[in-house]
């Protein structure tokens, strides 16, 4: 596969083996420059891997990963030269207040104290820490310290961003602030985007990667992906627990899959994959009813990130 320089990120058959354990299994990957991509896949299966390669804190078994052309194994102070990183859980030296720390990560890039100084106020502001900028950095809370990550990391004007769960600690005001922030990014870098929020990809995510057991899925706008998948589904909600209903409406010949889950108000719910969607309306309603469940929502639509998620990736 020829290396194209303008994309953002490209891996070509990128592997990593522990001993007998692959835990990464020839990726392939295009990124488009000035885009954001959403990177999932349950619990061990090869994302952190992937972006360590990919970050060049690792050396491939096999194949390769380039940014912007930039080998990461071979060349990897180019490629460290333009990107940048939030970790799920990003660290500090506590005694440093979060302007400090900036000014610290803008002399490691080269600037001088007035050049970092410079930069550093601008992305406090924009990442909502302006306020809390002289206060030592061990009294933030977790979803603070993740905004301060977030500025850290663009202090080098970083051409590629690679956020590891970057919301994971906040509130639903805080996501969506920082959900903002992220779309905004792109304007002047790639966010590369890792994170088990499926709601949140769904939101600012150009395209997404799914990856299970060290393989990539699939990897699609998912405009694509709900088309690939655009059966119809019924979505049901009862006011008894919905999941015994499970392997009964299996057996039904209009069904194909069903999924037990929760919604994100955190009420049980079936999403039913249709063979016949018109046998389904005709039957689904009255076999439930038959069951003794009460019916309080039933609507016809098309799968989520989440369900397709669920169904490529196996996740029970």
């Amino acid at each position: 596969m020829p290396i194209n320089k303008d994309l953002a990120i490209q891996t070509v058959n990128l592997s990593k083996r522990f001993g007998k354990i692959t835990a990464l299994d020839s990726l392939n990957l295009e990124i488009e420059s000035h885009s954001i991509y959403g990177f999932l896949g349950p619990n061990g299966s090869g994302k952190t891997t992937a972006i360590r390669l990919m970050l060049g804190l690792s050396r491939p078994s096999n194949g390769n990963a380039y940014i912007h052309g930039f080998s990461c194994a071979r060349r990897q102070a180019e490629s460290r030269q333009i990107i940048g990183y939030l970790p799920d859980v990003p660290n500090f030296f506590g005694y440093m207040s979060g302007l400090d720390y900036l000014v610290l990560c803008g002399k490691l890039f080269g600037l001088d104290n007035k050049a970092a100084l410079n930069r550093a106020w601008p992305l406090l502001e924009l990442t909502g820490v302006k306020e809390a900028a002289h206060r030592k950095a061990n009294g933030y809370s977790r979803g603070m310290k993740q905004r301060l990550g977030l500025a850290a990391a663009m202090m080098g004007n970083p051409k590629v961003l690679f956020l590891d769960e970057p919301v994971s600690a906040m509130d639903p005001l805080g996501r969506a602030d920082v959900l903002d922030i992220i779309k905004g990014i792109k304007e002047k870098a790639t966010v590369f985007l890792s994170t088990h929020i499926l709601s949140d990809v769904e939101r600012v995510s150009d395209k997404v990667g799914i990856i299970d057991h060290g393989r990539l899925i699939t990897s699609a706008s998912i405009q694509e992906l709900k088309q690939q998948f655009s059966q119809n589904c019924i979505t049901v909600n009862t006011l008894e627990e919905p999941t015994p209903l499970v392997a009964l409406i299996k057996m039904q010949g209009w069904c194909s899959d069903v999924i037990a889950k929760q919604n994100e108000r955190g009420v049980p719910e079936l999403v039913i994959y249709l063979k016949d969607p018109i046998a389904a309306r005709d039957n689904l309603p009255k076999l439930i009813i038959q069951q003794n469940f009460t019916i309080i929502n039933y609507v016809t639509t098309l799968p989520s990130l989440e369900d397709i998620f669920i169904k490529l990736a196996g996740a029970k």
